[in-house]
């Protein structure tokens, strides 16, 4: 499964490095914040956000809690900006089936942590 949480978070920043919403609009991951206001808190952070190294990974930069009523996970994961680990997190919702099979994800904020 973490793999599975891994690529999927590569794939959001991968979107977000790219200025490519609409593949987070197709799945729904931006129901609880907008593409203007990502855009906003990475334009007041400065910087640029970067595709995150392998090492991301295997540090507290990627933190994992699954839901007491195993509905899913919580992640957060710190953002990279101009090739440097950042205060600047992403908080994702991943909800997944009884199989552990990932049905859905919305982002649920940017912000310095």
């Amino acid at each position: 499964m973490l793999e599975e949480l891994i690529n999927l978070c590569k794939k959001v920043v991968r979107c977000l490095v790219e200025d490519n919403f609409s593949c987070l609009e197709q799945d729904n991951a931006l129901s609880r914040v907008s593409e203007e206001d990502i855009k906003r808190v990475l334009k007041d952070y400065g910087g640029l956000i970067s595709i995150l190294p392998d090492e991301a990974f295997a540090t507290n930069a990627f933190e994992v809690y699954r839901y007491n009523d195993n509905s899913g996970y919580s992640i957060d994961l710190d953002l990279w900006i101009n090739n440097t680990r950042s205060d600047l997190t992403l908080k994702l919702d991943v909800k997944t089936d009884d199989c552990n099979k990932i049905l859905s994800y919305r982002i649920l904020d940017i912000l310095v942590m």
